[in-house]
Parts: C-alpha cells; sequence; structure tokens
C-alpha cells in the first residue's frame, strides 16, 4: 500500500503552499488506486452519470438529476477541491485504474452528520433520534462517545460487476478510516431498494444497524434507508 498520508498544494487564492493530509495516493490493488478528484474529473464523472439513470435513482444525494448537467459536474469536483483546501484534509478520492488515469468511480470517507441518530457510544448500537432511547444522550457519557466516518461511494457501470466497489470499500474500512482519521465506527448508508450497494457494505463486513425513513425532494416521496456501521477496533 503506498499511502502518503502528508502533500504540499497549492492555494489557488494565494499561492501559498499549504499541507494536505489524506491525499495518497493509496494503492487498493495492482488495478485500483485512489487519488484526489481535480476539476479535470469533471468531464468523466458526468460521461459516467449520464450513461443511465441509475445514479439519479440509487445515490442517496437530493441533487443528483438524469440528466446530469456539465455545470453541476464542474461544480461538484471545484466544491470537493475547494473544501480538500480549506479543511487541509482531503476526504474524497477519484477511483482510477491507473494512478493517473480517469476517475471510474468515487470514494469519500467525511466525518459522519448524526442528524437522524444520536452520538454513537463505545460498545452500543446506533439509536434513532425518532424513536425511544434506551440510553440516555445527555453527555454524561461524553468519554463513551465515538469519532464517526460517513461512508459515500459510486461506480461506474462500465467497472461493475468485478468486485471493484468491494475492494475498495474493504480497503477505505481496514486501511484507512483508523488509520488516516482516527474513525472508531464507519456509516454507511443506502436506499433499501439499492441490492447492489447494500451487498457492497455486507461483503466488505458491515453489519445491518438502525435506519431512518426520510423524505426526498426529488422523488417526492419517503424512502427507506439500510443503515450499516464497521467497527474499525473492538470494543471492551
Amino acid at each position: 500500500m503506498s499511502a502518503t498520508s502528508e502533500t504540499t498544494a497549492s492555494n489557488q487564492l494565494n499561492e501559498q503552499p499549504i499541507r494536505i493530509r489524506g491525499m495518497g495516493p493509496f494503492q487498493v490493488s495492482p488495478s485500483i488506486w485512489l487519488t484526489p478528484i481535480v476539476v479535470s474529473d469533471a468531464t468523466e464523472q458526468n460521461r459516467i452519470f449520464n450513461l443511465n439513470d441509475s445514479f439519479y435513482k440509487g445515490l442517496c444525494s437530493a441533487g443528483v438529476t438524469f440528466p446530469f448537467l456539465m455545470e453541476e459536474s464542474i461544480g461538484f469536483v471545484k466544491r470537493i477541491e475547494e473544501k480538500r483546501v480549506e479543511e487541509g484534509i482531503c476526504y474524497v478520492w477519484a477511483i482510477r485504474t491507473e494512478v493517473d488515469g480517469p476517475m471510474i468511480g468515487l470514494l469519500a470517507l467525511d466525518p459522519f452528520d448524526h442528524e437522524d441518530i444520536y452520538p454513537c457510544l463505545r460498545s452500543k448500537e446506533p439509536i434513532a433520534k425518532a424513536k425511544k432511547a434506551e440510553t440516555i444522550h445527555d453527555g454524561s457519557e461524553e468519554e463513551d462517545v465515538l469519532s464517526c466516518g460517513g461512508l459515500g461511494y459510486w461506480l461506474s457501470p462500465e467497472h461493475g460487476g468485478k468486485g471493484v466497489m468491494t475492494e475498495v470499500v474493504d480497503f477505505a474500512l481496514t486501511k484507512m478510516a483508523k488509520q488516516e482519521f482516527g474513525y472508531d465506527r464507519v456509516h454507511g448508508e443506502a436506499w433499501t431498494d439499492n441490492v447492489g450497494s447494500r451487498r457492497v457494505m455486507e461483503r466488505a463486513g458491515m453489519r445491518p444497524a438502525v435506519g431512518v425513513p426520510v423524505f426526498v425532494p426529488k422523488f417526492d416521496a419517503f424512502k427507506d434507508i439500510a443503515h450499516y456501521i464497521y467497527d474499525t477496533q473492538e470494543f471492551p
């Protein structure tokens, strides 16, 4: 594994060099690499998103449309690059078959937003805020609160069925989550009817947890979410 955790990048605004953690490149296998997304990836991302409507139907992001406009792809990669520079850390990578090749997919490992579930506690399963909590989350157990990451990914249909995404997710959980970001737990979500995405998480060793239905404006309906978690260490 090649895992250079720090690299030097140039700030477009003031041209002062800054340090950005987690840039890689990360070698998942002889033919799978993770490297930062750059503006030139917008064209390929747009082409992939318009191959069919699977991304519109399968991704949780409310901003994914079909067809997906080129200006949306440009805005997407620019936001990722700007956030990377502002925060000094890389949480999103392009999946490539060569270290300098075109992107074939995406992996994200951002800090997890506990919007619909309580902060995770050591040795306890997540508890939905919409349900009656068996454990009081009043800050009294602050020392037991876990550092959580949120997993996100997509892969071009042209590379589906080859086990690529399972390899990438397994690598992210076992080689990156704790080592690069100090996460104690990683969360992943998919629509319950997105069987392919759910199988990826299951094959990578994630286990089912609480799922909270959400209203999705682009579907004008509530959608059920399959929620998975992976603990990066054994808890007593």
